[in-house]
């Protein structure tokens, strides 16, 4: 078995998957199982991976519910994560984690907290039983398994009346996913990237390209961005969706312009419109580090 720690919003519990799934179809390990231990401890998060088909052999474990291999591989990680790796400065802590990742890996361990590189698999294929740790923010992971991810991604429950009203309507216009992340973000040292020019230049972009778009709204703080001039009309998606119905409705628009968040990534990732422009911040984080999200056909617009 694949055992992943899920851990984080539900577009980082969706990377997790993915580097799972990647490695179950890689290593022709037939069971995932979901380690929701860490996300049941959130007080700020859910679990909401649930809410999608998800693989066949994908199953949530709960607390005490991993094999004697596992809980022994989960426990040899943590070890050796805070003797040699937490608490140190975030380079610091990549570069050691980098430096580690073979050894992590003779004992069936994948271990990326702080490290983007690829995942190694060194040693995996030797292992029965592996677990794997990290938040695995990469686009050609999840590109490499497109077809996988797409069906595993499906809802289990048909979506309300209102929400095929307005995917219909979507259909039929150049409809424009625009994602305005503020919450946590607002003021954040790391995150607080995307300002309001960004996305009135973004638009003015989609513009250009896009004959007649339609501009939908999402956002986690409808209020404040109500306050925002747009130099367009605009459709506010203010109905009190979840997360997973939020993201199912961006991804049923035709193009896109996204913030700096992995929620906005897998809105456009999972959009299926052929010609799909995506307008992305030339910057994800303010300490300049190059992140593996950006996928090739972007335009990035200055922030």
């Amino acid at each position: 078995m694949i055992v992943v720690r899920i851990k984080g919003g539900l577009g980082n519990q969706m990377f997790q998957y993915a580097m799972a799934r990647k490695l179950q179809l890689q290593l022709g390990i037939e069971q995932i199982g979901l380690d929701i231990t860490s996300v049941n401890a959130d007080e700020l998060r859910n679990f909401e991976l649930n809410h999608f088909c998800l693989y066949e052999n994908a199953i949530v474990l709960e607390s005490g519910s991993k094999n004697k291999i596992l809980e022994i591989q989960q426990d040899f990680a943590r070890r050796i994560v805070s003797y040699c790796i937490a608490g140190r400065p975030e380079q610091v802590a990549a570069k050691r984690e980098k430096r580690l990742e073979k050894l992590f890996g003779l004992f069936g361990i994948v271990q990326k907290d702080h490290c983007e590189d690829n995942a190694c698999t060194f040693g995996l294929k030797m292992h029965k039983n592996i677990y794997v740790n990290g938040w695995f923010q990469d686009a050609k992971v999840a590109e490499s398994i497109r077809d996988a991810l797409l069906r595993d991604f499906i809802e289990v429950k048909e979506a309300p009346e209102h929400i095929k009203i307005t995917e219909q309507n979507m259909k039929e216009t150049e409809s424009v996913c625009v994602h305005i992340r503020r919450g946590d973000y607002v003021n954040h040292p790391r995150f607080g990237v995307c300002t309001e020019e960004y996305y009135y230049s973004a638009m003015r972009k989609i513009a250009e390209i896009v004959e007649n778009p339609v501009f939908y709204i999402f956002s986690d703080s409808m209020d404040d961005v109500r306050k925002m001039k747009f130099d367009y009309p605009v459709i506010y998606d203010d109905i009190s969706h979840t997360t997973y119905e939020c993201i199912y409705l961006m991804s049923k628009c035709k193009h896109f312009v996204i913030s700096n968040s992995t929620f906005s990534w897998w809105g456009q990732f999972l959009a299926k419109s052929k010609n799909k422009v995506v307008i992305a911040p030339n910057r994800w984080c303010n300490d300049f580090i190059r992140t593996n999200l950006y996928m090739d056909s972007w335009i990035l617009i200055e922030v």
